[in-house]
């Protein structure tokens, strides 16, 4: 006798609605067995389809009972009628029920895999089905594209795939020719040989001469039980291959993904978007908490107010060394490095009409200059706003080669210009000036000449002598007559065309003392210190002139005689320039660890507050705040509702076993896999415009640390997260409105006794 699976007692369903009950099935009886190809008729609205979906477990029961294999169902909650539907019931629909975007190959393999068969069994079986059904050709076609027999065709190899003892087809040929509906027959019968098959049909003359049984129904009763024919003995089911249900999840995603690549690359595009908004948004927010940018720059404590300008000390006070040098350079965003770092408060011309200009006046004997009505006189005018400050030449981080043509300077009157290499040789000359000890019209004035180019920076680099210049200050006690006694503060300065002891003072104070001494040149004490025994020793100098510049506090030595009387060290100070202001935080903090004193200029200097720009910074501030919670509500409601068209699909998998946890999870696994990849994009893009040129908005990452950026993702991925429990409640209430999460059946031991039979 052939193993009965179904069996309904007095098994009645109703419909309700807000004033009426419609009956759909009333008090039936019937019992159904493997091997049995049962053919189901009856009238529009008769009851036909409410039969197969309640047998199919897709709608409840309200009156009676039905058993699954002699065991009641009435006491099934969601997760069981969801794991009779997954290993129970194969269902055909009268509309396909396939995945339209999906390939035909992933329609069959889905089914499979929904009932955590492995994915090589699954292709396997797949591939089986697929020739059987003339299919096999168009694996790779989407499901959407076929032709009404073709999809029917692939609904019965979906449902033929699947190794379930139930096979319940609804319609499967009511849209079909008499040639295709025919083929859908021959293999729903060939189908019964080892499994019930249950047609719903309109035309029992398709299948009159295949079924063995002939249920006729009327207004929700049976009114004719029909046996045609002895069902033959069913052959030997398939084994059922061990199930694996991890990771699921993962694959319903994927298939999501892969059926929808238009929603998808949507998808995608939005999230990618929302996060170059919500890091955007984030970074202009953070650098508008920075203030300085509203405050004028006070140069009275450093000249150069460079915001990229880190100014660092030993916190002792002592020289700076090569080990010191090497140490700064180690420091994360540190683009360059000044080694004397009191050069970098020294503004220098060198740009005629750019940043100096000639003074000219009119000769007092003729009234004209020899080139016309005016003629050069030795004095210049400076344009404070465009001189630059002197650097040497730089030292790096990494292996950067700084010279794109020529040589380093090998002496204070040799430079490297950023430039191309049409500049070497060039000669001009320099004015230096320190706004912040001397006089506006005080400078001292060098003719140098271009032996190199570089592509690094702007303006010229000079030699390290010219730092040594600025730390070689001295105090010289100069009699001018015999009751009197002034203070001098000097620069020793290196001059090639001197030699020995002689030297040159200053024009004024060379004058004051040849005066009072009636001589053209004379000998001098003056005072060497010895930075590197910390003790001051005296030294005879021969000042046989004067130099022209106008700076009371010069005296020119051979280049021999200022090693000698020069600091032969770094002094105390170094300037670093860092990669961006946005990093100033960082570097400070670090430098702090490291033990040295380390201040910003720009941010120290910056006193006076602008009230305009303050009130732009505050306009900023809220205008950034609110963008960034209205771009994360907007992703929410966005989010939200792109989800909902995946509603449909997922009707569709739970009529062939998808359960609600793994619909749960494969919404989580596909806002996480969108999240995550638009994180990254969104960061991409964001770096990709900063290369594009865009500084604007390229520098906007800078101002976020790793540790804001890791919590900006967390927030966002948090948004994210708490959207998709929203969808996922949401499904469950459409798709699942009776699921439970675990099942309270032994269904192993259902496999188990299966397998015995």
């Amino acid at each position: 006798m052939n193993e009965e699976l179904l069996t309904l007692q007095n098994l009645s369903k109703y419909y309700t609605s807000d004033r009426l009950v419609t009956v759909g099935l009333n008090s039936i009886n019937l019992a159904f067995s493997r091997g049995e190809f049962v053919a189901v008729t009856g009238e529009s609205g008769s009851g036909k389809s409410t039969l197969a979906h309640v047998l199919g477990g897709i709608l409840p029961y309200e009156g009676g009972e039905l058993l699954f294999k002699g065991k009641p169902t009435s006491h099934y909650d969601g997760a069981d009628w969801e794991r009779y539907r997954r290993d129970c019931v194969s269902f055909i629909s009268q509309n396909y029920g396939i995945l339209p975007g999906a390939t035909v190959m992933d329609n069959v393999v889905s089914a499979l895999r929904l009932t955590g068969i492995s994915k090589a069994e699954a292709k396997s079986e797949a591939e089986k089905i697929l020739r059987e059904v003339e299919l096999w050709e168009l694996r790779s076609r989407r499901a959407a594209k076929l032709s009404s027999g073709q999809k029917q065709r692939l609904s019965i190899a979906r449902a033929l795939a699947k190794p379930a003892p139930i096979l319940i087809a609804d319609e499967p040929t009511g849209n079909l020719d008499a040639e295709n509906s025919a083929k859908i027959i021959s293999l729903l019968a060939k189908a019964a040989r080892e499994r019930l098959v249950i047609l719903i049909t309109h035309e029992f003359s398709e299948a009159e001469n295949f079924v063995t049984r002939h249920i006729s129904i009327h207004d929700g009763k049976v009114v004719m039980d029909s046996l045609l024919r002895e069902p033959a003995a069913p052959e030997e089911p398939k084994a059922v291959p061990k199930r694996k249900s991890r990771g699921l999840f993962a694959y319903v995603a994927g298939l999501q993904l892969r059926s929808r690549p238009v929603w998808s690359a949507l998808m995608l595009f939005f999230f990618t978007l929302t996060v170059f908004a919500v890091f955007s948004l984030a970074g202009t927010f953070i650098s508008a908490l920075d203030d300085t940018p509203t405050r004028l720059y006070d140069d009275s404590a450093f000249q150069n107010g460079d915001s990229q300008r880190i100014a660092v000390a030993k916190a002792d006070g002592s020289d700076m060394t090569e080990k010191d040098e090497q140490t700064l350079l180690g420091v994360k965003y540190v683009e360059s490095l000044e080694s004397y770092g009191y050069l970098s408060d020294i503004k220098y011309a060198y740009r005629e009409d750019v940043d100096y200009r000639w003074r000219y006046s009119l000769d007092t004997v003729s009234g004209k200059g020899p080139d016309g009505d005016y003629q050069r006189v030795s004095s210049v005018s400076f344009i404070q706003s465009e001189m630059p400050f002197a650097k040497t030449v730089p030292e790096f981080p990494d292996e950067r080669e700084f010279l794109s043509d020529g040589r380093l300077p090998e002496n204070m009157y040799e430079v490297v210009a950023a430039g191309d290499e049409s500049l070497i040789g060039s000669s001009f000359p320099v004015f230096l000036q320190d706004g912040k000890n001397w006089s506006r019209s005080a400078y001292i004035y060098i003719e140098v000449t271009v032996v190199g180019v570089t592509d690094y920076g702007k303006g010229l680099y000079f030699h390290d002598d010219l730092g040594r210049v600025f730390l070689s200050d001295v105090e010289m006690f100069a009699k001018i007559s015999s009751s009197s006694r002034r203070n001098y503060y000097y620069l020793y300065m290196p001059a090639p065309d001197l030699s020995g002891a002689e030297a040159r003072l200053d024009k004024s104070t060379y004058e004051q003392i040849r005066s009072a001494r009636n001589e053209d040149s004379f000998e001098f004490p003056m005072p060497r210190l010895d930075y590197l025994s910390n003790r001051e020793k005296d030294v005879t100098l021969n000042f046989i002139g004067y130099h022209l510049s106008p700076f009371n506090g010069i005296i020119e030595v051979s280049p021999e005689k200022f090693a000698e009387l020069g600091r032969s060290g770094k002094g105390g100070q170094i300037s670093l320039t860092i990669e961006d202001y946005a990093y100033t935080d960082r570097v400070l903090n670090e430098l702090t660890k490291l033990g040295y004193a380390a201040v910003s200029p720009y941010r120290e200097c910056s006193t006076i507050q602008d009230p305009t720009l303050a009130r732009q910074r505050m306009q900023t501030l809220r205008i950034c705040a609110a963008a960034l919670a209205v771009a994360l509500v907007l992703q929410v409601v966005v989010q939200r509702a792109m989800f909902s068209l995946e509603t449909e699909s997922y009707l569709l998998m739970k009529n062939i076993g998808l359960d609600c946890k793994t619909a749960r999870l494969s919404i989580l696994c596909q806002v996480l896999f969108f999240a995550l990849f638009g994180q990254v994009l969104g960061l991409l893009a964001i770096l990709g415009f900063g290369a594009a040129g865009i500084e604007s908005i390229g520098r906007l990452l800078r101002y976020l640390p790793a540790s804001h950026m890791i919590l900006l993702s967390l927030i966002h991925l948090g948004a994210c997260c708490a959207t998709a429990l929203w969808i996922m409640n949401a499904l469950q209430k459409q798709a699942y409105p009776n699921s439970g999460f675990v099942s309270d059946l032994d269904w192993s031991a259902l496999d188990d006794e299966e397998a015995k039979q």
